[in-house]
C-alpha cells in the first residue's frame, strides 16, 4: 500500500483578495504607469507585486516589508494561481518591495496612478460623482531625520506636539467613502493650501467641475471658495470661529433677519423630532486674485443652523464646567501675607482651565482686623503695655455672569456654513444631513492608524519610500472601502441581510457589513497537497453557503476557491 503525504497551506481570503485587487485593475494600471524595471529584472512586475503586497497588508494587518517573503512562500501556490504564473523565491524580498515603494514614491507617478485607477473604478462600478469630500490627518512618529524631511514638527492632530509628524490628504467620493486623491505632504505644512489643489486633481479624475465638495473649517478660507466658484463648482464648509464671525454669528441669531425654521433629515420618519432649526443669508462675496489682479464675485449662501443635540451638549458642558470650577475656587486658600496680584494670577488659571473666564466673576475683597498684643507677660490691667497688631484675610466672590451665560444658552448649537449650491440642490435639511456625512474621510483615516491597515509603527526612514508605502496603503484603503460599497449595494437590491457576521450571535442580521467582518468569515479554508509518490493532487476546504453568498454579492466566482481541473467543494 503507497504512503500517503498530506500538506496544507492556509488560504483564507487571500484567493478572494487577489481576484478583488486584479478586477480593480491596480496590477495593469501600475504596470501602464511606472516603466518597467530594468533589463536584468526577472519574475513578477510592479503591478503584480503591489497586488501580493496588498493582499498581505489586508490578510495579516502589517505592512512590514522583511515579513512578506516568508507569507508569500507559505501562501505560494494560492498566490501562484491567483497570478497565473508561479512565484520564485525572491519576487517578494525586502528589497524588492524597497523598489517598488520608491518607484511608487514620487508625487507625479502617484497622481497618474490614481487618476486612471479612479476613472476605472468610476465607470466599471457604476459610482456616484454627486459629492466629494476633502480631509487631513497627522500621523505622529518617533524618527528623527537628518536634514530636510517631511517629517517635522507642526500642530497636531493627535495632541503629540512633541513628536515629528506627516500629513496625510484624501479626497473622498460619496456614499462609500471611497479614496479618489490623496497627498503625502510634511508636517509643518498647514491644511488650508491643501485644499484647492486636490479639489482640483479630483476635477481632473472625474473630468467634470460641477460636483459639491464638502470640508471642514480649514476649506472654508475664502480664496479656496473664490476659486471652487470661478472653477464651476460647489462646495459646502463652516466657517471657522475667527475674525468677524462670532460677531455675525451673535448678530443674525439674536436678532435673525428671517424666522427660523424646523430642520428635518431627508429620510427622517413624519413622527420623527426635528434635529434643529435655521435659516439663511445670501451675502456678496468678492475674492481679488492677488496674481492675475481680476475679481471673483458670487452670491454666497450662509446657513446659520442649529443642532439640537449638540445645543443641549454645549448647554450642559457649560453648567459642568461652572460647577467645577466654582469648586476648585472655592479650594483656594489665601494666607494672610498673600498679594491680590498672586490670588488673581491662580484664580485665573483656574478660569481658562475650565474655559469660564466669561461667565465667572471673581473677586478678592481684603478685610483687616487689629487685635492687642500686650507686651508683658501675667494678668494685664489697663494700664498694661500692649501693641495693636494688624490681621488681613481674604474674602472671596464668585458671581455669575448671568447676561453672558444666557447669550451663550441662546447661541449653543448655532454654526454659521457657506455654500454656493443651488437651494435645488442643496436645501437647508440636505446640508445638515450632508455635513453629518464628513465620518466618511475619518473612518479612512481610522482604517489607515489602526486595523487592518496600521501605518505605525513606521519604520521606513526614506521620504521616497514612505510616501510610496502611503501610496500603497490608500490603494488597500480603496480596496476595502469599494468591496464594502459593492456589497452594502447588492444587499439593498435583496430582501435578506446578511446573518453569520457576529461571533456569538449567528442569528444578528445586518444590512451594512463592514470589510473587515465579511474577510473574516473566510478563515480557516485551507488548501490540501495530497501525494502518493507516484500522483499528486488538491482538495480545497468546502465553501459554507454565507461564504457563498458573499461571493455572489461582489461577483467574484466560486472558482477562485477551486483547484484547475476538479469541481468545487461545497458544504452539505
Amino acid at each position: 500500500m503507497p504512503h500517503l503525504t498530506i500538506t496544507s497551506e492556509r488560504i483564507d481570503d487571500v484567493p478572494l483578495l487577489m481576484y478583488w485587487l486584479r478586477e480593480m485593475h491596480i496590477d495593469k494600471i501600475i504596470d501602464t504607469v511606472l516603466a518597467p524595471p530594468h533589463g536584468n529584472h526577472q519574475g513578477l512586475s510592479y503591478g503584480q507585486l503591489t497586488v501580493g503586497f496588498i493582499a498581505y497588508i489586508l490578510s495579516e494587518c502589517n505592512h512590514f516589508l522583511s515579513p512578506v517573503c516568508d507569507w508569500v512562500l507559505e501562501h505560494r501556490e494560492c498566490l501562484s494561481q491567483a497570478l497565473g504564473q508561479p512565484i520564485r523565491d525572491t519576487d517578494f524580498t525586502d528589497d524588492r518591495l524597497e523598489d517598488l515603494l520608491d518607484a511608487l514614491g514620487p508625487a507625479a507617478v502617484g497622481e497618474q496612478v490614481e487618476t486612471q485607477l479612479g476613472q476605472h473604478l468610476i465607470r466599471a462600478y457604476e459610482l456616484p460623482t454627486d459629492t466629494g469630500r476633502i480631509d487631513t490627518m497627522t500621523v505622529s512618529v518617533y524618527h528623527q531625520p537628518q536634514g530636510e524631511s517631511l517629517l517635522a514638527f507642526g500642530q497636531s492632530k493627535e495632541q503629540r506636539p512633541g513628536l515629528r509628524q506627516f500629513k496625510e490628504l484624501l479626497g473622498t467620493l460619496d456614499p462609500a467613502g471611497l479614496p479618489l486623491c490623496s497627498a503625502t505632504v510634511g508636517g509643518q505644512c498647514a491644511d488650508d493650501p491643501l485644499y484647492l489643489p486636490a479639489w482640483r486633481q479630483m476635477v481632473r479624475l472625474l473630468g467634470r467641475s460641477d460636483f459639491l465638495v464638502v470640508g471642514d473649517c480649514k476649506m472654508a478660507s475664502l480664496e479656496t471658495r473664490a476659486q471652487i466658484q470661478a472653477g464651476g463648482g460647489y462646495y459646502l464648509a463652516p466657517l471657522p470661529l475667527t475674525g468677524n464671525t462670532p460677531t455675525e454669528l451673535c448678530r443674525w441669531v439674536l436678532n435673525p433677519p428671517v424666522a427660523p425654521v424646523s430642520l428635518r433629515l431627508p429620510k427622517a420618519a413624519a413622527d420623527d423630532p426635528p434635529v434643529g432649526q435655521g435659516f439663511e443669508v445670501t451675502v456678496l462675496r468678492t475674492w481679488p486674485d492677488p496674481q492675475t489682479g481680476a475679481s471673483v464675485t458670487w452670491n454666497e449662501r450662509v446657513l446659520v443652523l442649529q443642532s439640537e443635540k449638540l445645543a443641549r451638549r454645549q448647554q450642559r458642558g457649560l453648567a459642568e464646567r461652572l460647577a467645577r470650577a466654582e469648586r476648585a475656587l472655592r479650594r483656594v486658600k489665601a494666607k494672610p501675607d498673600a498679594d491680590l496680584v498672586a490670588l488673581t494670577a491662580a484664580t485665573q488659571v483656574i478660569l481658562e482651565r475650565h474655559r469660564v473666564a466669561d461667565y465667572l466673576r471673581v473677586t478678592w475683597t481684603p478685610q483687616t482686623t487689629q487685635s492687642k498684643r500686650y507686651l508683658k507677660r501675667g494678668r494685664h490691667g489697663p494700664d498694661s503695655p500692649f501693641e495693636l497688631v494688624s490681621t488681613t484675610t481674604w474674602r472671596l466672590t464668585v458671581e455669575r455672569q448671568e447676561k453672558a451665560i444666557a447669550t451663550f444658552q441662546r447661541l449653543a448649537g448655532w454654526r454659521l456654513y457657506v455654500s454656493n449650491a443651488p437651494a435645488r440642490r442643496l436645501d437647508l435639511g440636505g446640508a445638515v444631513a450632508c455635513y453629518r456625512e464628513q465620518w466618511q474621510p475619518e473612518r479612512g483615516f481610522h482604517r489607515l492608524k489602526g486595523i487592518p491597515l496600521a501605518v505605525r509603527p513606521l519604520l521606513l526612514r526614506s521620504d521616497l519610500r514612505i510616501c510610496g508605502l502611503l501610496q500603497v496603503l490608500v490603494l488597500a484603503l480603496r480596496a476595502l472601502t469599494l468591496f464594502e460599497f459593492v456589497v452594502r449595494r447588492s444587499l439593498e437590491e435583496q430582501a435578506e441581510p446578511l446573518q453569520g457576521l457576529y461571533a456569538g450571535n449567528p442569528k444578528r442580521a445586518t444590512e451594512r457589513p463592514t470589510t473587515e467582518r465579511l474577510l473574516k468569515v473566510f478563515d480557516g479554508l485551507t488548501l490540501y497537497r495530497l501525494s502518493d509518490g507516484a500522483t499528486t493532487w488538491h482538495e480545497v476546504s468546502p465553501l459554507s453557503a454565507l461564504q457563498r453568498r458573499i461571493l455572489g454579492l461582489v461577483g467574484i466566482p466560486e472558482s477562485v476557491y477551486a483547484v484547475p481541473g476538479r469541481p468545487l467543494l461545497a458544504s452539505p
